[in-house]
């Protein structure tokens, strides 16, 4: 890394500065911009020949751990039958002892062309021997083996957990996962450490500045504290505690915000319903392609509410987890108590279904959408099917929700998503994937402008984590987090901004990352 006193010169800069909003140059001195279209003769400039320069990207909903650890995991993203999954566990359990784990993640039974969740003995034919747990790519359903769950000491007369489901017999749907977990949580704080550090050097080759991690345990807050501190850790982190961990939660509460340079914890992320993918959405009707479903609810409405005394009691914002228009129209109700007077911020994680009636209550309520536009893309081919036609307009509603003035904060969900801004920034402003289907975007009507995906990627996600006066704008006195691209993703024609290369990524005036000659 360079720490330097340095201009950026000869730059197509998109500031999102209203007062200077296209420059030049800029200045950057002690880890802030100190000037901007005035170079400083004392500094050494480094001409970046016409390349554009953006505000820092921000991630506002990510998993770090989970994008290390599935690096290490069989990857079943893209394949399009369950032959080709069975030929990947037959070949790795060929380097595998007996009893030992397989994990693997990214499996979407809706590319196969048996189109349906897989049978028991898909598993249990070619792996009596090695517990099996196989995460569905949106991280809500865990597919497993007879030998996971004997090793789990779970028969089918111990029942399901309460927001759970078992679909034939190895499916486990949200809390059912709890089944198997721990099987899966057996991880050394090195490992952890490995994984995360993985992680965010992947994270600044793709220009991203600052992560929201939207979910963590003790774990991997010690985890992130001690790369901190043996510097190893480049980028910004706006942390998320766990709900579930009442200890957990107790533990900040009384200790109050955590706020350092790199790292802030001040968020509580909750989890109301499942995904759509696996029918775990909460929706307000059934599915359209499975009439007695309405997907499930996964925290007691009982705790819901005292963790969000509790998170306004001690100043915390909270961030839950809904996808289904039944799932957002219940946290809207019990947020609104809290957030109807006040500047809170708290937040609906993806916000992915919502009625229209919801859109008005969440911009009356000062909730703010954290949403995801990869998924809008990812999803868009089987959701007429899932939920029906005359469901669709309800999906991934950006454009709406900006109409009336709500900011609304940008991410991937990586791992789920790839997490990478320029894909999501592609998908914000043509709702299509990354062969142009369909024509004219799905459900068009909700495209956004270049401007405001890059606000959702940039200057919104600050305001998410009340940061809008440090971060997110190239303006005098803000922290110098920096994304220098070798097009204006503004302009160009979309295709070409899935071709765009990061040239450098700056975080507190640091040069993280550099590709500039």
């Amino acid at each position: 890394m360079e720490t330097n006193f340095f201009n950026l010169i000869n730059a197509n800069i998109i500031t999102l500065n209203d007062k200077t909003p296209f420059a030049q140059s800029i200045t950057i001195s002690n880890g802030q911009i100190s000037a901007i279209n005035n170079p400083n003769n004392n500094a050494k400039s480094i001409d970046v020949h016409g390349a554009t320069i953006i505000p820092g990207f921000i991630d506002s909903h990510f998993h770090i751990r989970n994008m290390g650890k599935r690096m290490d995991m069989l990857q079943l993203k893209g394949l399009t039958s369950l032959k080709e999954i069975q030929k990947l566990i037959v070949n790795e359990i060929k380097k595998r002892d007996p009893e030992e784990l397989i994990l693997g993640f990214g499996w979407d039974q809706n590319l196969w062309a048996e189109n349906d969740f897989p049978s028991a003995d898909v598993l249990n034919d070619i792996s009596p021997n090695n517990p099996i747990i196989l995460t569905r790519i949106d991280g809500h359903a865990s597919w497993v083996n007879k030998k996971c769950l004997d090793s789990a000491n779970y028969t089918i007369n111990n029942g399901v957990p309460e927001g759970g489901k078992i679909i034939n017999g190895c499916v486990l749907i949200d809390n059912a996962m709890s089944i198997v977990s721990h099987l899966n949580q057996k991880n050394s704080p090195e490992k952890i450490k490995r994984w995360i550090q993985n992680a965010t050097n992947i994270i600044i080759e793709r220009g991203i500045c600052s992560v929201h991690d939207a979910w963590q345990d003790q774990e991997i807050i010690d985890a992130i504290q001690i790369l901190i501190k043996e510097e190893k850790f480049p980028i910004k982190c706006y942390g998320m505690i766990d709900a579930s961990n009442e200890d957990l939660c107790e533990k900040y509460f009384s200790n109050g915000l955590y706020e350092s340079e790199k790292y802030v914890i001040r968020s509580v992320k909750a989890f109301i319903d499942g995904a759509l993918g696996s029918r775990g959405a909460a929706l307000l009707e059934p599915y359209s392609d499975d009439t007695h479903n309405c997907g499930l609810i996964l925290i007691d409405s009982k705790r819901f509410n005292k963790l969000a005394t509790q998170c306004h009691q001690f100043g915390f914002q909270l961030n839950t987890h809904a996808i289904g228009d039944k799932g957002n129209q219940m946290v809207i109700d019990t947020y609104s108590p809290y957030t109807r007077e006040s500047d809170i911020r708290w937040r609906l994680e993806h916000a992915q279904m919502v009625t229209s009636a919801d859109v008005d209550r969440i911009v009356h309520n000062n909730i703010v959408p954290s949403m995801q536009p990869s998924h809008c893309t990812s999803d868009m081919k089987w959701l007429p099917e899932r939920i029906g036609e005359h469901r669709l307009h309800r999906i991934s509603r950006w454009k709406t929700f900006i109409n009336q003035g709500v900011k609304v904060a940008g991410g991937s969900d990586c791992p789920i998503e790839e997490g990478n801004p320029l894909f999501e920034f592609y998908a914000a402003i043509t709702r299509q994937d990354h062969t142009g289907y369909p024509e004219h975007g799905f459900q068009n009507q909700e495209i956004v402008s270049p401007i405001e995906a890059l606000k959702m990627l940039t200057t919104w996600g600050a305001y998410a984590e009340f940061q809008e006066h440090n971060k997110g704008k190239i303006e005098v006195g803000y922290k110098a987090d920096i994304t220098i691209l070798s097009n204006d993703i503004t302009t160009i024609e979309p295709t070409k901004i899935l071709d765009t290369k990061i040239l450098a990524t700056i975080i507190n005036g640091d040069i993280v990352f550099n590709q500039i000659s």
